[in-house]
């Protein structure tokens, strides 16, 4: 039973590494994480018979674990947005990793009372299991299972701009995706490049578009790499995208209807972190408006609190998404690249998370920032909530900064 529901399981670990990234994406940029994965499912079918009940119902748990949070992904895209080959071979992972955590839990009961430990060995296990079992939920399953769900961004369709006056465009990227875009024409001069929350798309920032689009503003919108109808992979902490980024910039300047120097950004959570992380690299954005912003890796983290707890936990997880993708992290934190920035910044926090966040960011940020607290608002809801005020506290900020 182990050995079908772990081929099964892994059949989808295949058709992820090797049939989902699609275009733009070479076949090795999962080699290692499909490695690892084979090596695994081989080595434990091959040994399973011959360890311990104990063990074999911890690799089943583990198996089980990884296969249903990776497979229910697709089984939520099934419900909300319809099914893909890929969703088949996910929610058939699904449920094998049913399977398997069924397996686990009827191993131990299976085999209850064998072996030659005592009544008081036996209990003294049992009563140990449930710490240890906390422990691994916490720094090993959480973690790894958050590191899935943050870079396997199903597709949705985007639909069509929301009206006639939006160009659909495509951006290239340096390193060769095409990326979908929608752009309306600047009025006053301006323009700003538009960027959505880590697993959103082109449509994530519409309705802060249309707000800019009344005053004048052009607005850049763009899904970025592996959402939407771009090409290339998700990842839900914008690695990658400081290139797509570059390249909706590298669109503006082209554009005759924006004047240099009046190039601003604004993002709503992982885009908010990518708007300031792409106003570090380049001279070209005046102005950026983040709304949201947090962490894209394990060194914001590092800046952000010294609790030994939190710092394992995150490092598990950025340390899972590097292998899982076949690629590296970010090398500098937030507050190190608005400490570079030129741009002006004007720093949105909801929450008292968001502000703590924001308070570390102001201060890297210096004389060149501001910060806007809304202990009331949800994350990236401010414009929904306090319409009149974001209004006019986003667009005067635009306004004084882009001329």
């Amino acid at each position: 039973m182990f050995s079908f529901a772990a081929v099964l399981a892994l059949a989808h670990a295949f058709d992820d590494a090797l049939l989902l990234p699609g275009s733009g994406v070479p076949l090795t940029r999962h080699a290692i994480a499909l490695a690892i994965a084979v090596a695994a499912t081989v080595a434990v079918i091959v040994k399973f018979e011959r360890i311990r009940p104990g063990l074999r119902a911890v690799t089943a748990f583990t198996f089980g674990v990884l296969a249903a949070v990776n497979g229910g992904r697709h089984a939520h895209h099934i419900i909300h947005e319809g099914t893909t080959a890929n969703d088949v071979t996910g929610v058939i992972a699904l449920g094998a990793g049913v399977v398997l955590i069924g397996l686990a839990g009827w191993i131990p009961f299976r085999h209850r009372g064998e072996g030659s430990a005592g009544p008081v060995k036996r209990w003294v296990i049992r009563v140990a299991v449930l710490p240890l079992g906390l422990v691994a939920v916490m720094f090993v399953y959480m973690p790894v299972g958050m590191a899935i769900v943050d870079i396997h961004s199903l597709h949705r369709a985007v639909g069509n701009p929301p009206s006639a006056e939006y160009e659909t465009l495509t951006v290239t990227t340096s390193d060769g995706l095409e990326l979908d875009a929608w752009y309306h024409p600047s009025r006053n001069g301006a323009a700003v490049l538009m960027m959505s929350g880590g697993s959103g798309d082109i449509r994530g920032t519409i309705s802060h578009a249309k707000m800019l689009v009344r005053h004048g503003y052009g607005v850049l919108l763009f899904s970025g790499r592996g959402t939407g109808d771009s090409d290339g992979t998700p990842n839900s902490y914008g690695w990658g995208r400081e290139k797509d980024a570059a390249a909706a910039l590298d669109y503006l300047a082209t554009r005759k209807d924006v004047q240099p120097g009046r190039v601003g950004a604004l993002g709503l959570s992982t885009g908010a972190d990518m708007a300031i992380d792409i106003a570090a690299r380049r001279s070209d954005v005046n102005a950026v408006v983040a709304d949201g912003t947090a962490a894209i890796g394990y060194e914001d983290l590092k800046e952000y609190t010294k609790n030994p707890v939190t710092r394992f936990n995150y490092w598990v997880l950025f340390g899972a998404i590097e292998v899982i993708q076949g690629q590296s992290g970010p090398n500098a934190s937030l507050a190190d690249q608005l400490a570079r920035t030129r741009a002006p910044s004007l720093l949105i926090a909801a929450g008292e998370i968001e502000k703590t966040w924001g308070e570390l960011y102001d201060r890297a940020g210096g004389e060149r920032s501001q910060l806007w607290y809304l202990p009331k608002a949800t994350h990236t809801g401010a414009l929904r909530q306090y319409p009149s005020d974001y209004e006019r506290r986003v667009v005067a900020f635009f306004d004084d900064h882009l001329g």
